[in-house]
């Protein structure tokens, strides 16, 4: 029997297809080409194929469990596959997208935050100060404190870094003054020199903590609706076979995903999985690590350059399992050394369970740590705990002196045994409850102990209400309570009372204060404090795109304090300085050139209008993220040539963009031509600008509508292949589309 090729309509487990596909019916078998069962998602037959028309086909009854029909009326194959037969489909819970930043242009910002008070008939007057400039080579930030402004003035310098961003490898380095990253039981530490470290801030959409994942099988094309602790968070069309979501979009704690899986025929199913994400670990294969060398930074606040020790100071976490990640960190100076290990480990039924051990070699000896903890987390509650113990030779940075720091507590040290226990419980209706006990031994003192207690809730449209404690147990006990009654009144203001006791001392207030609106506004504070001590304040805040001005002031037992403050900033990119409040984040400089009072948009919001030269500034852009800044065309005269209104904008951290909208005014102009005869330029002539491609036609009249004039500019007629130059001035003028001429076409006859 000879083979017989037919071209027929297709549908796989009922769904209609749009193509026509090509089959081959062979000895009486029904076959498919090798590509389309590919295309059609499905696994292709273990068996040899047959070589025809140079493709390679398949039996179609050689798929396990497949049943198919051709409807020879209709001229279409009808196909049914289990679900088994698909290829699976993979469905990502939260995308990782990531967005190359633009560099920036070279430019600076300046952060300015002044003081002045005036108490007990003194005046004095402070001020902190930031001096930023960035390149597509990075960002440099310095700050400064300034005491006592007026005659006696004294600078302190805070922190001078150099920073390069590399956000495709999600890490930073840093040259300058910067802080070392603290691990499971080791301290963060100022100190100047170089850091490398991680910094996953240059990737705000990733989660950092292993999510879970879940799977099914569709029979027929369906919808699967994702639902996260009875909250909708995903919902997408799955072809039919196997499918997988990964990375679901979890909160933190214990939990409940539920999948909902609906087909073509209405019918439903539920899949449901229990899970625990704790953001104590890393996800599987990731790393998160901080590398320092440098001089310990001391008295910092006080003096501008006092340095300690030099150290070299490591911390590396890698996930290695996605219920495990553990932990390395080290501190190497010339008198002292000290490393530790730790790790963090998921029991899905239990919690999370923490767990350290270091040692440390200096002038004190040899010493040891070790720290166990353990934390659980649930929708409803959470508890737990944990103890560190410290042998008296245990030496590390940002606890155990170093030369020229202070020690802790008052001289105390280190204490060689602390203990917390917390626990936590949300109720419906009943209010939210915690309770934590906190325990410090210290060598040849007294010990510390703390016990505290809180309880909250709502009161619905009454307001809020909450209640603490806290006791010093042990010799000389004390304890303090408060509470607290809040109210919100409209939008931004709000009314709070209160009652606090500690020992004999109580005070009873009473507050009623305004926020500050995020754009231009005001806020204010209002505060009366009856009992020991006796207290009034009050204070108002004016907000405006330039800064921020607050005047505030305050009686205590008959002294009154006033103190006044304005903070504010100063942008420079693109050849323009911008009056700004701080400048915190990323901005951006937008330029519509030469077309002022044009509204600029962020994000949908009204940020900012042009200024008389066509610029304006954004002051608060998030980096390392897409900022769509628009402009309002309606703004625009009608002359002016719009390319696009809309930028996205992805800045670098603490940098600058300049935004270059491709608006220019067209000069458009309607002139009157005519020949040497007096009559008009004939209807279907051309004119063009010299040294411009376009073509303008020439309509009745003589008359022609050309945009893209100069100044001054030299045109060319032409008519059936005659042609001439014509000189064509553009005068100042208000008028849109003007109406010149008539100009004399010498050289063309009609």
């Amino acid at each position: 029997m000879a083979d017989e090729e037919m071209w027929l309509a297709f549908q796989v487990n009922r769904q209609e297809s749009a193509e026509i596909v090509l089959v081959l019916r062979h000895e009486g078998r029904l076959m498919a080409r090798g590509e389309d069962l590919k295309r059609w998602r499905l696994r292709v037959p273990d068996v040899t194929p047959l070589s025809h028309g140079g493709d390679e086909w398949y039996p179609l009854d050689a798929l396990p469990g497949a049943a198919f029909t051709v409807d020879e009326a209709r001229q279409a194959l009808e196909l049914n596959v289990p679900a088994a037969l698909f290829h699976g489909t993979t469905i990502a819970g939260l995308p990782e997208e990531y967005l190359v930043p633009t560099p920036s242009s070279p430019g600076g910002f300046f952060n300015y935050d002044i003081a002045a008070n005036q108490d007990s008939g003194r005046t004095d007057a402070s001020g902190l100060f930031e001096l930023g400039a960035f390149s597509g080579s990075g960002s440099g930030t310095g700050t400064f404190l300034a005491k006592d402004l007026g005659s006696n003035t004294q600078f302190v310098r805070l922190d001078t870094t150099w920073t390069q961003d590399r956000p495709q490898d999600r890490v930073s380095l840093r040259l300058g003054d910067s802080i070392t990253n603290a691990s499971a039981w080791a301290r963060s530490l100022r100190f100047a020199g170089v850091q490398w470290a991680t910094n996953f801030a240059t990737q705000p959409g990733l989660i950092t903590f292993p999510q879970p994942g879940m799977s099914g099988v569709a029979v027929l094309p369906s919808t699967v609706d994702l639902y996260i602790n009875d909250a909708l968070r995903l919902r997408r069309d799955v072809p039919a076979g196997p499918f997988s979501i990964q990375d679901l979009p979890v909160v933190t704690g214990q939990g409940e995903a539920r999948l909902v899986l609906r087909d073509l025929l209405g019918r439903e199913s539920v899949i449901s999985a229990p899970y625990y994400a704790s953001p104590r670990l890393l996800r599987s294969g990731l790393h998160d690590y901080s590398y320092e060398m440098g001089f310990v930074r001391n008295d910092y606040g006080l003096a501008s350059n006092h340095y300690g020790p030099f150290a070299a100071v490591g911390t590396h976490r890698l996930g290695f399992t996605d219920r495990f990640t553990a932990e390395a960190h080290g501190e190497l100076l010339r008198d002292q050394q000290t490393a530790g290990l730790g790790g963090a480990i998921l029991w899905p039924a239990v919690g999370v369970f923490n767990m350290s051990l270091a040692g440390s070699r200096s002038k004190a000896g040899a010493g040891t740590l070790k720290a166990l903890g353990f934390e659980r987390q649930q929708r409803s509650s959470s508890f737990g705990g944990n103890v560190q113990f410290t042998s008296e030779g245990f030496r590390q940075l940002g606890v155990t002196p170093v030369a020229g720091q202070f020690e802790l507590e008052g001289g105390r040290g280190s204490p060689w045994m602390t203990s917390q226990v917390f626990a936590s419980l949300a109720t419906r209706g009943y209010g939210s409850f915690g309770l934590s006990y906190v325990q410090q031994k210290y060598r040849g003192s007294d010990e510390i102990r703390l016990i505290s207690a809180s309880y909250s809730i709502s009161l619905g449209q009454l307001g809020f209400l909450s209640l603490s404690a806290l006791r010093t147990l042990g010799p000389g006990p004390q304890t303090a309570v408060s509470l607290l009654f809040t109210r919100p009144l409209g939008h931004s203001a709000s009314l709070s009372a209160g009652v606090n006791r500690q020992g004999k001392d109580q005070q009873a207030v009473v507050q009623v204060q305004r926020s500050l609106p995020p754009g231009n506004g005001y806020g204010y504070r209002l505060l009366a404090g009856a009992g020991e001590p006796e207290r009034r304040e009050a204070g108002l805040s004016l907000q405006n795109e330039m800064g921020r001005y607050t005047l505030e002031a305050a009686q205590l037992e008959r002294k009154t304090a006033i103190r006044a403050s304005a903070a504010g900033g100063i942008a420079i990119l693109g050849g323009s300085a911008f009056l700004s409040r701080r400048i915190d984040e990323s901005f951006a400089v937008v330029k519509v050139p030469d077309y002022p009072n044009v509204r600029v948009y962020a994000d949908n919001q009204v940020v900012a209008h042009t200024d008389a030269n066509g610029g304006a500034l954004l002051p608060r852009l998030r980096p390392y993220q897409k900022n769509s800044i628009r402009i309002e065309q309606a703004d625009l005269p009608m002359d002016a040539q719009v390319d696009a209104v809309l930028l996205d904008a992805v800045p670098f951290g603490r940098s600058g963009l300049l935004l270059q909208f491709p608006v220019r005014r067209s000069r458009g102009a309607v002139l009157a031509i005519v020949l040497e005869n007096g009559q008009p330029l004939p209807s279907g002539a051309t004119v063009r600008i010299a040294g411009q491609p376009e073509v303008f036609p020439v309509g009745l009249r003589g008359e022609v509508f050309i945009t893209g004039l100069a100044a001054q500019n030299s045109l060319r007629a032409t008519w059936r292949g005659q042609s001439c130059d014509i000189e064509v001035p553009y005068p100042a003028m208000s008028e849109i589309q003007p109406q010149l001429g008539p100009f004399i076409c010498t050289g063309v006859a009609p």
